[in-house]
């Protein structure tokens, strides 16, 4: 009869195995601790700001957590409209009048590593720019760039961000820093996306008047994120949505499936939104509806998630919030 079980792996096989699940988990925890961060930024600011001011003060504090989080030295970000079209920016020299910044823009976007991240729709990872014609200095740059970053920030199929962090020094950023700026993007992408609703919602004097979809915005204080396996398990929950429904967190973790926590009337609704993703006919989903907290209260909801691989399965990993 053959030996049909599996080879053992050898010592070094088993430690090289042991390391690359650290490093994942490592990630992992990075990428949502950065995630919890932006969150709280975004009630911080908020509660403190409104319209445009608050759109520029979540890109921001965008630019700082992630900076920090790959000890970059410079960094940009673009945020984009629907058409493709540059709305807010932070550039890594600073200020400038309006005439040389939407030049410098134009070129980045153009010529630049941002321009192939943008065709390409991936990132971009520059280990030494002497050595690779993706980087274009710009004239009188006031700084010097060694290695650079370059993330495209989605939702769904829609670019609404570009992110470039920069260091003076050659090979400061790997293929390890790339997976976990990765797998941040998704999370910023859900932020700087409620940012932008958030943003739209202000009413503006001159402007036609909202559509009801438009005019509610999510209550930042009560926006949580979560983990949602294939089989419609809470796999993760930040403890604002527990709160929100006043359940402990692992009273929601053994619900058999996210349903438990959809008002009866919405779960048709709910599930007609939310199973194109779950079966992969679509990467992400943007859905209101009537959620039940554990008192009989209802709640009008608002989800927004991303279609990805964790630990090399298919889960929806977003953030659920109460509308104003």
């Amino acid at each position: 009869m053959s030996d049909i079980s599996e080879p053992l792996l050898s010592p070094s096989e088993e430690l090289q195995a042991l390391r690359q699940e650290v490093a994942l988990l490592r990630r992992t925890k990075l990428a949502f601790d950065t995630q919890n961060q932006l969150v709280k930024a975004m009630i911080s600011v908020a509660q403190a700001s409104t319209g445009r001011l608050m759109l520029r003060s979540i890109l921001l504090e965008t630019i700082t957590i992630t900076s920090a989080l790959v000890d970059a030295q410079d960094t940009s970000l673009f945020l984009l409209d629907e058409y493709g079209v540059v709305i807010e920016s932070i550039l890594a020299r600073g200020a400038a009048i309006r005439e040389v910044k939407e030049s410098l823009i134009g070129q980045v976007l153009d010529k630049g590593l941002a321009g192939w991240v943008i065709e390409r729709r991936q990132v971009g990872l520059i280990q030494d720019t002497r050595e690779d014609d993706r980087w274009l200095t710009l004239p009188n740059q006031p700084y010097t760039v060694g290695s650079a970053l370059c993330v495209p920030i989605l939702h769904a199929k829609n670019l609404i961000g570009i992110l470039t962090l920069t260091h003076p020094e050659t090979h400061k950023f790997n293929q390890e820093t790339a997976d976990l700026m990765e797998m941040t993007a998704i999370q910023m992408a859900l932020a700087l996306d409620n940012a932008r609703m958030h943003h739209r919602a202000e009413p503006r004097g001159t402007q036609p008047a909202l559509t009801p979809s438009q005019s509610l915005a999510p209550d930042l204080s009560k926006m949580g994120v979560f983990i949602i396996g294939m089989e419609g398990k809470f796999l993760y929950i930040a403890s604002q949505i527990g709160e929100l429904f006043g359940y402990t967190i692992q009273e929601i973790l053994e619900f058999k499936s996210v349903l438990s926590l959809v008002a009866t009337d919405s779960r048709k609704e709910f599930t007609d939104e939310f199973q194109p993703c779950f079966q992969g006919q679509t990467t992400t989903v943007n859905c209101q509806f009537h959620g039940k907290s554990k008192d009989g209260r209802l709640i009008r909801l608002q989800l927004s998630g991303n279609r990805t691989k964790f630990y090399g399965k298919f889960v929806i990993i977003g953030v659920l919030g109460a509308i104003a």
